[in-house]
């Protein structure tokens, strides 16, 4: 088997988690111990490259990014290496259709995401985002013409509309990025599509890659990886690929995947988690240290009001540490059973 040279991961739901936006510490330090072995790091998101968070960038420090479905390819300076456009006239007929249907509708173009009409398509772009994203409203529907375009989103349209509109424009294709919303793009535009660029211009093969990713987006680059890993709760159709399956980002998907082929090592006593605290292995299961500090110290502390007697502040001290204790257990009860 041919040694790994690449990792290509999706971003939402698979690097970072779809509601919070957090960015597991576990995958911080299993993508800093890949650099160690040389391998190349390679977002693929659906995302534009300006709504990627700049402290995601900072602690990943990828290689490249494949940026809108692989729409547009950019290395580490951000010197694009690939993009693909939408024809002119093809953004016409959507401005048309979307308008005589009343849907809301926006464009990513190079350097901004223009919503043409639609606050409530605006705000679900910046709640899925995670943030205050570049997207902005225009009242001139002409500004589309100014700049590249190469995704065109609408939001709570009837599938039978979607794929009406694409049936008569053969050269388009949509994915359902979220219920009722869509993207409508290339049909030649794919993750897999926009990651060849990037192999071709490293010198590696599909056969030296491992894929991770949760939704339909990333069926094709999946499909041509060497080692494909699903993440669990992503979209259904995605787990008909047969793949291996990982766990969701905060309960350290991309690690444990990572250890399982061997391209991390699987530590035995200590594991780093988002939380940014150690914990350590009791029977199995994982306990943190500062809980057991709090339990350790309350003990003591009942130890000595029983020697003493449970008197002044020491004594409602003690209390409360004992309180914060039992806490911590049944938080740790609670989420072992969860």
């Amino acid at each position: 088997m041919m040694a790994i040279k690449a990792l290509m991961i999706d971003i939402d739901g698979t690097l970072i988690d779809k509601k919070t936006h957090r960015l597991p510490q576990s995958a911080v330090a299993s993508i800093k111990h890949l650099r160690k072995s040389d391998i190349k790091i390679i977002l693929a998101t659906g995302r534009t490259h300006y709504s990627i968070d700049r402290s995601l960038l900072a602690a990943i420090k990828p290689d490249y990014v494949v940026s809108i479905n692989g729409a547009v390819c950019q290395n580490r300076e951000g010197t694009i290496v690939s993009d693909v456009k939408i024809r002119k006239d093809l953004v016409d007929a959507f401005l048309v259709w979307a308008n005589q249907i009343s849907l809301e509708h926006a464009f990513h173009m190079d350097h901004k995401t223009l919503v043409y009409k639609g606050e409530k398509l605006k705000k679900k772009l910046i709640r899925l985002i995670g943030h205050s994203t570049s997207a902005s409203d225009s009242f001139d529907q002409k500004e589309h013409l100014e700049h590249p375009v190469y995704n065109m989103i609408v939001l709570d349209a009837p599938l039978d509309q979607v794929k009406s509109f694409v049936s008569r424009h053969p050269l388009l294709r949509y994915d359902e990025f979220d219920p009722g919303s869509f993207d409508i793009f290339n049909q030649s535009v794919n993750k897999a599509v926009g990651c060849e660029s990037v192999l071709k211009e490293l010198g590696i093969t599909w056969d030296e890659v491992m894929a991770l990713g949760d939704n339909t987006n990333d069926i094709e680059m999946l499909r041509k990886a060497k080692v494909g890993y699903v993440v669990k709760g992503g979209h259904p159709d995605i787990y008909k690929l047969g793949l291996p399956i990982t766990d969701e980002p905060l309960r350290d998907g991309l690690a444990k995947a990572l250890g399982k082929e061997g391209l991390i090592p699987m530590e035995k006593n200590l594991m780093l988690l988002d939380s940014d605290e150690v914990l350590v292995r009791m029977n199995g299961s994982r306990i943190k240290i500062s809980s057991l500090i709090s339990a350790a110290f309350a003990i003591a502390s009942l130890n000595e009001v029983m020697m003493k007697g449970m008197t002044g502040n020491f004594g409602l001290y003690a209390t409360l540490s004992l309180i914060m204790a039992v806490l911590a257990y049944l938080a740790y009860r609670k989420k072992k059973m969860a």
